[in-house]
Protein backbone atom coordinates (compact mmCIF):
# COMPACT_ATOMS: atom_id res chain seq x y z
CA UNK A 1 0.00 0.00 0.00
CA UNK A 2 1.39 3.03 -0.93
CA UNK A 3 1.35 6.47 1.59
CA UNK A 4 2.61 8.79 3.30
CA UNK A 5 5.95 6.77 4.75
CA UNK A 6 6.49 5.09 1.37
CA UNK A 7 9.88 6.30 -0.08
CA UNK A 8 9.71 4.70 -3.51
CA UNK A 9 8.44 1.92 -6.23
CA UNK A 10 11.01 0.13 -8.39
CA UNK A 11 9.17 -1.53 -11.34
CA UNK A 12 11.49 -3.65 -13.37
CA UNK A 13 11.13 -6.60 -15.61
CA UNK A 14 12.58 -10.08 -15.41
CA UNK A 15 15.69 -9.09 -17.05
CA UNK A 16 16.67 -7.11 -13.92
CA UNK A 17 15.49 -9.47 -11.64
CA UNK A 18 17.88 -11.86 -13.13
CA UNK A 19 21.01 -11.17 -11.64
CA UNK A 20 19.73 -8.80 -9.02
CA UNK A 21 17.50 -9.81 -5.68
CA UNK A 22 15.11 -7.00 -4.48
CA UNK A 23 16.71 -6.69 -0.91
CA UNK A 24 20.39 -5.82 -2.75
CA UNK A 25 18.98 -3.23 -4.50
CA UNK A 26 17.29 -1.39 -1.68
CA UNK A 27 20.11 -1.84 0.27
CA UNK A 28 22.41 -0.02 -2.41
CA UNK A 29 19.89 2.53 -3.41
CA UNK A 30 19.97 3.64 0.41
CA UNK A 31 23.65 2.63 1.38
CA UNK A 32 24.61 5.39 -1.33
CA UNK A 33 22.92 8.19 0.66
CA UNK A 34 25.77 9.25 3.27
CA UNK A 35 25.26 11.01 6.64
CA UNK A 36 25.68 14.94 5.95
CA UNK A 37 25.31 14.84 2.12
CA UNK A 38 21.98 16.78 0.95
CA UNK A 39 20.44 15.79 -2.78
CA UNK A 40 19.49 18.97 -4.24
CA UNK A 41 18.20 17.33 -7.51
CA UNK A 42 15.79 14.57 -7.04
CA UNK A 43 15.13 14.00 -10.62
CA UNK A 44 18.61 13.33 -11.26
CA UNK A 45 19.09 11.53 -8.33
CA UNK A 46 16.56 8.89 -9.75
CA UNK A 47 17.88 8.29 -12.99
CA UNK A 48 21.22 7.68 -12.02
CA UNK A 49 19.45 5.19 -9.89
CA UNK A 50 17.68 3.92 -12.64
CA UNK A 51 20.76 4.10 -14.96
CA UNK A 52 23.19 1.93 -12.29
CA UNK A 53 20.21 -0.91 -11.89
CA UNK A 54 20.61 -1.43 -15.94
CA UNK A 55 24.15 -1.05 -16.23
CA UNK A 56 24.35 -3.68 -14.04
CA UNK A 57 21.94 -5.95 -14.93
CA UNK A 58 23.86 -5.76 -18.49
CA UNK A 59 27.08 -6.12 -17.18
CA UNK A 60 26.31 -9.43 -16.05
CA UNK A 61 24.77 -10.33 -19.36
CA UNK A 62 21.16 -10.52 -18.79
CA UNK A 63 19.59 -12.37 -21.64
CA UNK A 64 16.32 -10.45 -21.31
CA UNK A 65 14.92 -7.23 -21.41
CA UNK A 66 16.13 -4.94 -18.92
CA UNK A 67 13.91 -1.92 -18.38
CA UNK A 68 13.43 0.08 -15.05
CA UNK A 69 11.43 2.67 -13.58
CA UNK A 70 12.03 4.60 -10.53
CA UNK A 71 9.41 6.24 -8.93
CA UNK A 72 10.10 8.67 -5.99
CA UNK A 73 7.80 9.68 -3.50
CA UNK A 74 8.07 13.09 -1.45
CA UNK A 75 9.02 10.82 1.38
CA UNK A 76 12.41 9.70 -0.38
CA UNK A 77 12.63 12.79 -1.38
CA UNK A 78 12.77 14.49 2.15
CA UNK A 79 14.93 11.40 3.40
CA UNK A 80 17.62 12.49 0.58
CA UNK A 81 17.37 16.45 1.30
CA UNK A 82 17.94 15.68 4.98
CA UNK A 83 21.52 15.92 6.19
CA UNK A 84 20.98 13.94 9.07
CA UNK A 85 19.42 11.31 7.52
CA UNK A 86 21.66 7.85 7.38
CA UNK A 87 20.60 4.59 6.10
CA UNK A 88 20.16 1.43 9.10
CA UNK A 89 19.55 -1.72 7.95
CA UNK A 90 16.83 -3.43 10.24
CA UNK A 91 16.58 -6.73 7.69
CA UNK A 92 19.49 -9.08 7.70
CA UNK A 93 21.88 -7.37 4.64
CA UNK A 94 23.84 -9.81 2.93
CA UNK A 95 27.49 -7.59 2.89
CA UNK A 96 29.33 -10.81 1.18
CA UNK A 97 28.35 -10.82 -2.17
CA UNK A 98 31.07 -8.88 -3.75
CA UNK A 99 29.37 -7.99 -6.88
CA UNK A 100 29.41 -3.81 -6.44
CA UNK A 101 26.36 -1.76 -7.90
CA UNK A 102 27.92 1.90 -8.34
CA UNK A 103 24.90 4.25 -6.68
CA UNK A 104 27.03 6.77 -5.55
CA UNK A 105 25.81 9.62 -5.27
CA UNK A 106 29.02 12.22 -4.98
CA UNK A 107 28.24 13.55 -8.46
CA UNK A 108 24.36 14.53 -7.80
CA UNK A 109 25.41 17.79 -5.87
CA UNK A 110 23.74 20.68 -7.93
Amino acid sequence: MINDKTDFLILGCDGIYDNLENERILHKIWQSKKKGQVIDDIHQLCAKITDAIIKYSMEKDSSDNVSVIFIAFKNFENKMKDPNFEYTCNAPCRESQSEEIDFSLQQVHV
